[in-house]
């Protein structure tokens, strides 16, 4: 009896022994896929960024399309010009975005594109699992019911349980391959007020329309066609399309295995290549210490850096903004200007030496850069640049500035508290 308990203890330890084995190697499997290299770009010596937009579009494996026209449209504006491009289109409306939550802007939205369907429009719409599942079902059911073409990427089943982590934040409409948008707006209320945020959340959207479009049809059609298994193609989709303007821009969605994404990649090569001025407007700021190299790069170069995000109290995840405070420090040192918006904001807006701008789903984080799929989209015109940056300095106006003494004076439980979000900023 005491040799078969022996031999049983033996057993189980090795069973136990085995188990710790494998979930470390299965541990090191998920590390090693999820690594990615980080790029630096050389830059010749005095080259403006207007200089290199094909270089940055050609390194984030796209093109310069020239002969846009671009629209910047604020806070809940958007959800008019959208519902009145709805409503002039002729064959087909494309929807992809991450957040839809019941509501006033849920249904005015949903029934535009209801109205659309039952008229013989091609809807199709692609809400993202996680960012739709607060939405009530009858939602979905009214849209197919009326013809529209539904799906959401990455369900929660068994057969995609893997690819659950891996969420589509990407925020494209496309109107009869005409005209798209991309923004940083969800379908929700936030946007346009609520009891606790009746001003409604701060974002920025633009309308392109030139030959640019079908850059956007195409990155709404690379997850579409992962989540329904076909994609149709023809004139009607991708028509010719005539010069709308004069502005040059490109499209960065792709994620590479083993290297950074287009989108962190557009970042940074940005912020290597200032000359003059920085100003980054985000609401999840969480820079690793490759952007926070390229930031005191570009300060030794003289380069202004200002950065705004939303106060803790302000966020609709303050784990995020305490995550950020850990960096804070960091930043101020090296005399960039952090400054915290008091009424909740949600835009994506990089602007790099009053010239380029940067705009789309994109948050400066590691979920963003490594795991989800963005979009963000990168053009050089004066005009836009400094529309944007006069809604900037106009935003500045509500915000709480940040200094090193304010940083160092935190308590101790709420710089434990940044140190401890800062540990899980890879999955924030």
């Amino acid at each position: 009896m005491q040799r078969f308990c022996n031999r049983k203890a033996r057993l189980g330890l090795w069973g136990t022994v085995a188990l710790a084995f494998t979930a470390v190697l299965l541990a090191y499997v998920v590390w090693g896929k999820s690594r990615r290299r980080h790029v630096d770009l050389v830059i010749p010596p005095n080259v403006g960024i207007a200089d290199l937009l094909d270089s940055f579009a050609a390194l984030t494996w796209g093109h310069v399309v020239h002969g846009n026209r671009a629209v910047v449209i604020q806070n809940s504006a958007f959800f008019d010009e959208l519902v009145a491009d709805i409503e002039r289109a002729t064959h087909h409306i494309h929807i992809e975005t991450f957040l839809w939550r019941d509501g006033a802007v849920s249904d005015r939205v949903s029934e535009a594109l209801t109205k659309r369907a039952r008229e013989g429009i091609e809807v199709r719409v692609l809400v993202d699992q996680r960012g739709a599942k607060q939405t009530d079902p009858h939602v979905w059911a009214d849209l197919r019911r009326a013809g529209c073409d539904f799906r959401v990427f990455h369900r929660m089943r068994f057969r995609e349980f893997a690819m659950y982590n891996h969420r589509d934040h990407r925020k494209i409409v496309v109107v009869d391959g005409t005209v798209a948008y991309t923004f940083g707006h969800g379908i929700a209320d936030m946007w346009c007020g609520t009891p606790q945020h009746p001003r409604g959340w701060r974002d920025t959207a633009v309308r392109v329309t030139g030959p640019a479009v079908r850059e956007f049809q195409t990155a709404f059609f690379d997850n579409w066609g992962r989540s329904a298994g076909t994609i149709p193609a023809g004139d009607r989709y991708f028509p010719p399309l005539e010069p709308a303007g004069t502005i040059p821009m490109h499209v960065a969605y792709i994620s590479q295995r083993e290297t950074t994404s287009a989108v962190q990649r557009l970042y940074y090569f940005a912020i290597a290549a200032a000359q003059h001025e920085i100003l980054l407007q985000n609401p999840y700021f969480l820079p690793d210490s490759h952007a926070l190299f390229l930031f005191a790069e570009a300060r030794r170069r003289g380069v202004k850096i200002r950065v705004m995000m939303p106060t803790a109290s302000e966020s609709d995840f303050s784990i995020v903004q305490h995550a950020s405070h850990y960096h804070y420090g960091p930043l101020l040192r090296m005399g960039a200007e952090v400054i915290e918006y008091t009424r909740g904001m949600h835009q994506k807006v990089l602007i790099v030496d009053g010239l380029w701008v940067c705009l789309g789903s994109t948050n400066f984080d590691p979920r963003s850069f490594r795991i989800n799929d963005e979009i963000s989209v990168a053009m050089c015109d004066r005009d836009i640049a400094a529309e944007l940056r006069a809604t900037f300095d106009d935003d500045a106006q509500y915000c709480e500035p940040w200094t090193m003494d304010r940083w160092k004076a935190r308590s101790w439980k709420h710089a434990a508290w940044d140190w401890f979000a800062s540990r899980l900023k890879r999955e924030l």
